[in-house]
């Protein structure tokens, strides 16, 4: 039996077709209008360029050392590392504090009040320096944010001496004691580090990423530097706490010992001295007694000494190490460049002004007739 292709109805085709080139003959039509735009937003990106502050970003790459966990959990530390989990997530250490809680202790509070009187440098350029000014003096980073460094205004010293009585009422200039109390000065301050600094921690492999955005290139160095340091310092500072607690009982204990000893043998020394030309079996028996108490105390002092040694170079072991990757580097340029925030304003501009011509403006007619429509 012969099949008849002729009553079978053609296959439709679905796929959508761009006319490009009516697409292209649109633009060209309104290319005056696409070109006044692209030119304003081109200008306005240039504007925004020179007014924008120059922002510097210092990146420092830290590589603490992971502790490792026993031959059982090898295969189920493989299995979650598969899984995206990473080895950090399993690491047998009963420390509350590691490398993972970096970003949280880098934007705690207490953290970055401990940072307000770090001393910094701001940066003067070669050129500025060769026309005869001088480098910049050290300044406290909290002044440094509060813009204090620089030479204020006469508009500025005329309002600080109109408001000075108002803004000294309930000043706090130092930092309360406990970190339980900060004004709004210190808050703002805090705040804006908050934003200065930035650490991210790889949880599968453990490494730190520190970066510090700021206006001023030598100081973002310095700041990072300090940063990253300091969140060192304070892992380790809680790693060697229990351990150096250890060593001071153990160099107690043999100090004791050492004293006891000492006691010992003077008293045997005196007793020998003393009863030299004595023959009776009581004063030997006393010799014997004190001989064996400073042997007694010599093995104990011998032992607290060896456990004092051993607590000694625990605190050495414990201490994390944390291999520097890239350190602080002192940036040339600045992060947000000018000629990308021109190119960007334009390329919005123009992105704007051909959606708008090659859609938009057809979409806003037929909303528009729709709604005129609608109402009648």
């Amino acid at each position: 039996m012969e099949t008849n292709y002729q009553n079978i109805p053609a296959q439709e085709d679905n796929e959508i077709t761009i006319d490009w080139a009516s697409l292209i003959r649109k633009l060209l039509k309104h290319k005056k209008f696409i070109a006044s735009v692209t030119i304003v937003s081109g200008i306005l990106g240039c504007v925004v360029a020179l007014t924008s502050a120059r922002i510097y970003t210092v990146k420092v790459t830290l590589a603490p050392e992971v502790s490792g966990t026993s031959r059982a959990g090898t295969s189920l530390k493989s299995l979650t590392s598969l899984l995206g989990v990473g080895n950090l997530a399993l690491n047998t250490s009963n420390d509350a504090l590691n490398i993972t809680l970096f970003p949280e202790i880098s934007s705690s509070t207490s953290f970055l009040a401990g940072l307000f009187d770090v001393k910094v440098n701001p940066y003067v350029s070669p050129k500025d320096q060769e026309e005869g000014t001088k480098p910049a003096e050290q300044v406290r980073l909290y002044d440094f944010v509060l813009g204090k460094h620089k030479p204020k205004s006469a508009f500025a010293l005329w309002k600080e001496n109109l408001f000075k009585k108002d803004s000294e009422e309930g000043q706090v200039n130092e930092v309360d004691s406990s970190g339980s109390y900060f004004n709004k000065e210190q808050t703002r301050v805090i705040k804006a580090l908050r934003k200065i600094i930035f650490t991210d921690v790889d949880k599968k492999t453990g490494v730190t990423n520190v970066r510090v955005t700021m206006n001023d290139p030598k100081v973002a160095q310095e700041l990072a530097d300090t940063v990253c340091q300091r969140l060192q310092n304070f892992v380790s500072n809680y790693r060697i706490q229990k351990v150096y607690q250890d060593y001071l009982y153990y160099k107690k204990m043999s100090d004791e010992a050492k004293l006891a000893m000492v006691n010992a043998q003077n008293a045997y020394a005196a007793s020998v001295d003393y009863d030299r030309s004595v023959i009776l079996q009581s004063v030997n028996s006393e010799k014997q007694r004190l001989q064996q108490e400073a042997m007694l105390a010599q093995e104990i002092y011998v032992q607290m000494k060896q456990q004092e040694e051993m607590a000694k170079a625990k605190i050495q072991q414990e201490r994390p190490v944390f291999a520097v990757i890239q350190p602080a580097v002192q940036p040339l340029s600045a992060s947000n460049s000018r000629k990308k925030v021109v190119l960007t304003f334009t390329f919005i501009g123009f992105c704007l002004s051909a959606g708008w011509k090659l859609f938009g403006q057809d979409k806003y007619r037929e909303l528009r007739t729709l709604l005129k429509d609608s109402d009648k």
